[in-house]
């Protein structure tokens, strides 16, 4: 599939790196750190804050005596039902201790006692208070800036190169600019605000995605997005789970417990969406943390000051709640060093498609996640980079293109959360597919433009989780199939999806 952009490189101002690392959440930051302690140059290509930062959640990791990495390697299996690659698994609960401790080294102070979130067996989440991801993006911050790692501001729009990387097209203050490397890191995030029910931030909509595949990388397993539980109602702001683990309840407008909170969030979520579906409410009840001696204030200041901003009193009344989409288990299919099947292309954290995570992440898995293969991908990339060919190749894309496109951004959230969301009908899902077709017919008479780019490759990202989700005729993890309710097992088996356009 051609570029979507007009531009000819020769009229662009121009930049040589290494390694461009593009995203600066927990995994490109780690990816970016580690090669620079590796001796090499990345460039780190940022757009500013992601959901790293807003991460309440903590890192979930066997680090107590009594705990196991076998247990904790349990657990997430249970949790991913069946879908989980136990290789990747193993890499992840063993070597996540040594990366934990990389961000003690860096200045990361944990809370002393792990908590227990949902589908875990064992306290292991490692926390600081309730903002953990903020502590440990400035962790990491300070540890880049110590090395002295050069940082662009700037949107990622195209990947220059017919057989490998040879350069990225970025928009920095409306400016399209070049920059000439043979390693490219996509470590863009998730696709969470491809939904009209979000808990993710704004600019994480999950374009890095579809930019990959119009370069002919497939996705794997896109129909998995993880909804959780308890968004605030009519907002995005996410209460997090380790305050059901403090004890926490989740009850109807009559008070009546409504599930067992600890159950995986799928579970949970669900509950909550019919209940919500059926015209009734759900509430967050966090009294009985202060009869059990929880100080809501000192243990949840970030979600403490949001509640009563909002005009809710978390000591004496239940806040009502909603579940959003938040977490996408697929992503570009990687191998366990964060090699996509295009030479000079890497892709860590949640744009990635590592297999840790299965039908259903288990809950702080996915800090865990970009710690541990930002680490593994930084060391293969210095061993690949001898073998990945530097080109001075000019590039020149011409496209004439008028239309405007037929939707818009808003319309697709719209779609997805109406037709492809927390409860799924092949009926729906059909629907949908043929909206999106619709809707792509012509895509290469749209104008090429930045907004339109953009667009173009949420669609497909878009398409990509319809069509699977239409294809995988049973229910399994967050991927529930009112038709198909039940596992099937010969469908216990991952799900592939190239651009075909």
């Amino acid at each position: 599939m051609k570029p979507f952009l007009s531009y000819d490189t020769r009229l662009l101002e121009e930049a040589h790196a290494q390694v461009v690392v593009c995203g600066s959440g927990i995994g490109g930051l780690t990816t970016a750190i580690t090669l620079r302690e590796l001796g090499l140059e990345p460039i780190l290509l940022t757009k500013g804050l992601g959901n790293t930062y807003y991460s309440q959640g903590g890192i979930a990791c066997a680090v107590d005596p009594k705990d196991s990495p076998y247990l904790h390697y349990l657990d997430t299996l249970r949790a991913g039902r069946g879908l989980c690659k136990q290789e990747a698994v193993r890499d992840l609960v063993e070597e996540g201790i040594q990366r934990a401790s990389d961000l003690v080294r860096w200045g990361v102070a944990f809370d002393p006692e792990p908590t227990l979130e949902g589908g875990h067996s064992y306290p292991r989440v490692l926390r600081v208070k309730d903002y953990t991801g903020r502590a440990i993006y400035q962790a990491l911050w300070r540890r880049l800036e110590g090395l002295k790692v050069r940082v662009v501001e700037g949107e990622l729009v195209e990947v220059l190169g017919d057989e490998g990387v040879c350069g990225v097209l970025y928009v920095q203050e409306g400016r399209l600019k070049l920059l000439r490397t043979r390693a490219l890191v996509l470590a863009t995030g998730g696709a969470g605000s491809l939904f009209s029910q979000s808990s993710n931030w704004v600019s994480l909509q999950g374009d890095g995605m579809g930019l990959a595949l119009r370069l002919g990388v497939p996705l794997e397993n896109p129909e998995f997005v993880q909804f959780h539980p308890t968004v605030l109602y009519g907002t995005n702001f996410l209460i997090s789970e380790a305050v059901r683990g403090e004890g926490a309840l989740l009850v109807d407008e009559k008070g009546e417990r409504l599930i067992d909170e600890l159950l995986p969030r799928d579970l949970v979520a669900r509950a909550i969406y019919r209940k919500l579906k059926e015209g009734g409410k759900v509430f967050l009840d966090l009294r009985p943390l202060k009869e059990k001696g929880i100080d809501i204030r000192e243990r949840f200041p970030t979600i403490y000051e949001f509640l009563v901003k909002r005009g809710y009193n978390p000591y004496t009344e239940p806040v009502p709640v909603s579940p959003a989409a938040h977490y996408f288990i697929g992503g570009i299919r990687v191998d366990l060093w964060g090699r996509t099947g295009y030479p000079g292309l890497y892709a860590v954290g949640e744009c990635a498609h590592t297999g840790v995570h299965g039908a259903n992440r288990l809950a702080s898995n996915s800090l865990l996640e970009g710690l541990v293969f930002g680490y593994r991908t930084a060391h293969r990339i210095l061993w690949d980079l001898p073998h990945l060919k530097p080109s001075n190749s000019h590039f020149k894309n011409v496209r004439e293109g008028y239309l405007k496109p037929p939707h818009t951004y808003e319309d697709l959230k719209r779609l997805m959360w109406e037709k492809c969301g927390v409860e799924r009908h092949g009926r729906e899902l059909k629907e949908g597919i043929e909206t999106l077709e619709g809707w792509l017919e012509g895509w290469h008479m749209w104008e090429p433009t930045l907004e339109n780019r953009r667009l173009l490759d949420l669609t497909l990202l878009a398409l990509a989780c319809f069509t699977c989700a239409f294809r995988r005729q049973e229910s399994r993890g967050v991927h529930l199939r009112l038709d198909y309710p039940y596992e099937r097992e010969e469908l216990r088996q991952p799900s592939l999806y190239f651009v075909g356009l």
